[in-house]
């Protein structure tokens, strides 16, 4: 679960070349898109989330692109994208947190390794990320709230109620969904040792994923590798949302390195 300015980060690099149709979707609903990419960590309830996060993502993907296709709402269209992107991070950088949170965070230099929560190594990427990327001035823009048009979170709210609710095996009702969803205030997370603590990996230590094969990716490295499968899985996503095309298993389930999930 990296934290919110990562996601928000890669959401943007992986649409910089988009094609024409997924770029005319995004100008219309960027409030959507970006609320999208925060993904299932927008519902603090963590029984909700935790279904969320678990649910099919062939059965998740499959049937909002059926739903979207049926209804012909590009908001939630563009909300969807959003959350696609989320996925195609987390599917990566889960695995690395994971490694790291139960191994130890080594220092620069070869300086020693510290034990530090899962928590404590996402605050830190995302200190980088604003540090190295995005600049404080674009973070402190998000910070306060998200401010997102009514219209759209009416129509991501419905979105829930008629489809994600019966997926996941939740039920979140209609005003409650709405009111986690406007009241999204991204902050800006403080962390310890930046300086000293490789918590992004730039000295490619091994680590190993699910699959148990052994990486020494940065998270640098992850958040430009992974652009190009990311993309892939909008554009496929946006096949599915406009002709009720099924979805590819080989995308959906393959990991940001093309091995199986």
């Amino acid at each position: 679960m990296p934290r919110h300015f990562i996601h928000y980060y890669f959401s943007q690099k992986i649409t910089e070349n988009a094609s024409y149709a997924l770029s005319a979707i995004l100008k219309l609903y960027p409030d959507a898109y970006l609320l999208g990419s925060l993904g299932a960590d927008l519902f603090t309830e963590s029984e909700h989330k935790a279904r969320l996060d678990a649910a099919d993502p062939l059965q998740l993907f499959g049937v909002t692109a059926r739903h979207v296709y049926t209804n012909g709402s590009k908001c939630q269209l563009s909300y969807m994208l959003g959350f696609l992107s989320h996925y195609a991070l987390d599917r990566v950088l889960n695995p690395y947190l994971s490694y790291f949170a139960s191994h130890g965070v080594a220092g620069y230099f070869g300086g020693k390794v510290e034990t530090l929560s899962r928590s404590e190594i996402e605050i830190g990427i995302d200190r980088h990320v604003i540090r190295d990327y995005l600049g404080m001035e674009k973070a402190l823009s998000l910070v306060g709230g998200l401010h997102t048009r009514k219209a759209i979170l009416n129509e991501i709210t419905d979105l829930y109620v008629d489809i994600i609710n019966d997926l996941s095996d939740i039920y979140l009702h209609s005003r409650k969904t709405y009111a986690l969803l406007e009241n999204v205030s991204p902050d800006i997370p403080l962390a310890e040792g930046l300086g000293r603590v490789d918590y992004m990996n730039r000295e490619n230590r091994e680590w190993t994923n699910e699959l148990g094969e052994k990486l020494t990716l940065s998270v640098d490295e992850i958040l430009t590798t992974e652009q190009e499968a990311a993309y892939a899985l909008l554009e496929e996503y946006m096949a599915m949302a406009r002709s009720d095309k099924a979805p590819d298993e080989k995308k959906f389930l393959l990991n940001g390195l093309g091995k199986p999930i």
